[in-house]
C-alpha cells in the first residue's frame, strides 16, 4: 500500500511538472525583449517617453497574445537604465544578451549609446531596433542586426531646411548644439543644407549635455545676429535656452527653430508658453489617433511625445517580426525583420539599404511654431 501511494505521489509531481512547463503564463511561454534606455539623467525625458509607448503597445500585444510554434505566448520587458552614456548602455546590452537571454533588444534613445550597443547587437546575434538615435552613422554603415525607423540627421535636413529657407530667405545662420553625435550631426546636416542655399555660418556655439547656463552662448549669439538660429538639446535644455534668450532679448527678434525635442509639449511645461512663443521647431509627428492619445492621457496623465510613439511602434515592429519568423531564435526573428512591412502610428515602416545606410526607415519630418503655447502650423 506504502508503494502505491508513493507511486502515485511521483506521479502527481510529474504531471504537474509537465502542465508547469507548458501552460501559458509559465516561464516557458513568455518571450523576453531587452529595452535599455535614459530613464535618469538629462536624457530621461526620452526614456520615460519611450516606456509610455512600450507599455501601451505591451498591454495591447499580451491581450491577444503573441503565437509561435502554434502556442500563445505573453510578452516580457526587461529594462535597463543607460543614464544616456555608452557605457552603461553596453553593460545593459551584455546583460540583456548573457544573463537575460532576450530574443531582441530596443534602445537605445542617445546616439552615442546606439552606436555603441549597435556592434554588441550584431556580435550576440540579437536584433536591436532604436527608439530615436538620430546620428547619421547608427545606421551608416550600420549592421545586419540594427533597425532604425526615423529619420537620421543627415536625411531629415533636406526635407525641413527648404521651408525654412522659403519662409525667412535667410543669409546667415547661427547654431547654439549639445556636443555630442546627435547634437553636432544636426548641426553639419543643417549646415550643409544651408550652405548649398548660400546661407553662411555666423557663429557655431555647443554646450555639455546637461548644463544649464547658456548666457555666454546667448551673448556671442546676440553679437553676430544671425538671421535664424537652430538648436538642439533636451527640451529641458532648450527651455532654459529660450528663458535665458528671451531674458537677454536675443528673442524673438532672432528666428529660433529647435530640434525635434522642442516641437514637444515637455518644453512648453518646462520653458512657460511666453518663452516659446514665436519659436519654431522639427516635428517627427503631425497628429495621432485619437483613440491613442486617450489611451496615453488616461494611462499617464501625460502630453503626447515621439519617444511615446516610437516606443509603441518599435514594440509592434519586433513582436511582428517574432510571429513571421514562428521562432524565437534571434537569428530568424532578424530575418524577419528585414521583411517589415508594418503602419504604425508614425505611418508606414519598413527598413532599407540605400546611400551607404542599412536598415534605416523613411519618414518626413514637419515643422510647426509655437503660438500661445500650443503646436500649430509652420
Amino acid at each position: 500500500m506504502k508503494r502505491k501511494k508513493l507511486s502515485l505521489f511521483f506521479l502527481a509531481v510529474l504531471v504537474t511538472a509537465v502542465f508547469s512547463f507548458s501552460s501559458p503564463g509559465f516561464a516557458a511561454d513568455v518571450i523576453k525583449i531587452g529595452y535599455t534606455a535614459p530613464f535618469t539623467g538629462s536624457a530621461a525625458e526620452f526614456g520615460t517617453n519611450g516606456w509610455r509607448g512600450v507599455q501601451i503597445a505591451l498591454e495591447e500585444i499580451n491581450a491577444k497574445g503573441v503565437m509561435v510554434g502554434g502556442k500563445k505566448h505573453t510578452v516580457e520587458i526587461v529594462r535597463y537604465d543607460s543614464i544616456c552614456t555608452p557605457t552603461d548602455g553596453v553593460a545593459n546590452v551584455r546583460k540583456l544578451a548573457l544573463q537575460d537571454k532576450v530574443v531582441a533588444i530596443l534602445g537605445d534613445h542617445c546616439s552615442s549609446v546606439c552606436n555603441a550597443i549597435s556592434p554588441l547587437c550584431a556580435e550576440f546575434k540579437i536584433p536591436g531596433i532604436t527608439i530615436e538615435c538620430a546620428a547619421d552613422n547608427v545606421t551608416k554603415p550600420g549592421n545586419d542586426f540594427y533597425y532604425r525607423m526615423r529619420p537620421s540627421v543627415g536625411l531629415m535636413a533636406p526635407l525641413f531646411t527648404p521651408a525654412i529657407i522659403k519662409k525667412f530667405n535667410p543669409k546667415t545662420a547661427g547654431y547654439l548644439v549639445v556636443n555630442d553625435d546627435y547634437g553636432l550631426g544636426m548641426a553639419k546636416a543643417v549646415e550643409g543644407e544651408f550652405n548649398k542655399a548660400g546661407v553662411k555660418t555666423a557663429i557655431m556655439e555647443t554646450f555639455e549635455r546637461g548644463s544649464t547656463d547658456f548666457t555666454v552662448n546667448l551673448a556671442k549669439i546676440k553679437q553676430t545676429s544671425p538671421d535664424v538660429v537652430f538648436y538642439t538639446g533636451s527640451a529641458s535644455e532648450g527651455a532654459m535656452i529660450l528663458k535665458q534668450a528671451k531674458e537677454l532679448g536675443v528673442t524673438p527678434k532672432l528666428k529660433f527653430i529647435g530640434s525635434e525635442e522642442m516641437g514637444e509639449m515637455e518644453l512648453i511645461s518646462l520653458s512657460g508658453p511666453e518663452a516659446a512663443e514665436g519659436t519654431y521647431a522639427v516635428s517627427l509627428w503631425g497628429a495621432v489617433p485619437a483613440d491613442f492619445g486617450k489611451k496615453v492621457k488616461a494611462q499617464f496623465n501625460a502630453p503626447m511625445h515621439y519617444a511615446i510613439i516610437f516606443g509603441y511602434d518599435a514594440l509592434n515592429v519586433v513582436v511582428k517580426a517574432i510571429e513571421k519568423a514562428n521562432s524565437l531564435d534571434p537569428v530568424k526573428i532578424n530575418a524577419a525583420m528585414k521583411q517589415t512591412d508594418y503602419t504604425g502610428i508614425e505611418g508606414a515602416i519598413k527598413f532599407y539599404d540605400f546611400d551607404g545606410f542599412k536598415n534605416q526607415g523613411k519618414a518626413s519630418p514637419v515643422l510647426i511654431q509655437w503660438k500661445k503655447g500650443e503646436r500649430a502650423p509652420f
